[in-house]
């Protein structure tokens, strides 16, 4: 099979991160942030209905660009558990209000794109500060 060229991925990954932050990134208040979807899971059935959807768009998106399957399982699943647990009367929208779970499955789409692009045309998101420090386990963990 051939590969999508490089700027469908592009244009592929903008829209799957346009999407993210506009469920779960729109306003900032300190550390915790309020998209469209934390919004809309206080109205019933309509933030069900959002949720699916922008949940649907990233997974399709994803499978346009060939993302593994693995990921978009993942996503599939991080997605659908927020999406049912905002069913439940008032604690569901409350507990999906910190449950990012769309910004969080677009950046992992994101990310599995960036890996099919050259160099030139991955995305350059900043890392933070303490990324450098965080220690990285080498062969097998004991638990």
């Amino acid at each position: 099979m051939q590969s999508a060229p490089a700027p469908d991925l592009v244009s592929i990954r903008n829209s799957v991160q346009a999407v993210g932050r506009l469920s779960d990134s729109l306003v900032r208040f300190g550390p915790f942030r309020l998209g469209i979807d934390g919004v809309l899971s206080w109205v019933p059935v309509i933030g069900e209905l959002y949720s699916t959807a922008a949940a649907g768009f990233i997974i399709i998106q994803g499978i346009r660009a060939r993302v593994p399957a693995h990921i978009l399982v993942a996503c599939a699943a991080m997605m659908g558990s927020r999406t049912v647990v905002s069913a439940v009367p008032l604690a569901g929208p409350l507990a999906a209000d910190f449950f990012l779970a769309h910004r969080l499955s677009a950046k992992m789409v994101a990310r599995a794109i960036d890996r099919m692009l050259p160099a030139d045309q991955r995305s350059e998101e900043p890392r933070p500060s303490w990324w450098s420090r965080v220690p990285v386990p080498r062969g097998p963990v004991a638990i």
